[in-house]
């Protein structure tokens, strides 16, 4: 399955806390959606796509994904994002489809742009402990066996 990531799972450090240790041998071709502007999510510290005519939004398509790193970004997104088929353009000019995450009904927006480098700065540290966290509910909940994703626990521990 191809996504298009926009937001935190820009960062490597993130995408292989979700994705697993498999994450480095994924594809990534950076894309380009169109239709669309990223925005700060109010309270939060994770972007949100919004629709917004003439604009575009930079990102990676990440070819490879499984069933299962697909059901953990699922997870990882939660309920307040909704799965969506769209078109994106790689830098060679070739459109391809892809799954990318859309906010779920109205979510309030803070004013401005989310900006990878602002967020890894400012506030990166917090949101990979919280995330382990969240991640390892997923482990709780029945999704995956112990042993598989004992690594998380361990991540959430790191200083």
């Amino acid at each position: 399955m191809d996504f298009f990531f926009y937001g935190t799972l820009l960062d490597e450090e993130v995408r292989r806390l979700v994705l697993g240790p498999e994450a480095a041998r994924l594809e990534l071709v950076p894309a380009r959606l169109a239709g669309y502007r990223r925005f700060p999510k109010l309270r939060s510290s994770a972007p949100v796509l919004a629709r917004r005519g003439g604009a575009s939004v930079d990102g990676l398509l990440v070819r490879g994904l499984d069933r299962r790193q697909a059901a953990r970004l699922r997870h990882y997104e939660g309920r307040n994002y909704r799965l969506a088929r769209c078109k994106v353009r790689l830098a060679e000019g070739e459109a391809c489809a892809a799954m990318v995450f859309l906010g779920r009904g109205r979510i309030p927006l803070r004013r401005g742009s989310w900006r990878l480098r602002e967020w890894q700065r400012r506030s990166k540290r917090a949101y990979l402990r919280l995330a382990a966290l969240w991640l390892a509910a997923y482990r709780q909940a029945g999704y995956e066996t112990r042993g598989r994703v004992r690594w998380v626990k361990r991540w959430a521990a790191r200083d």
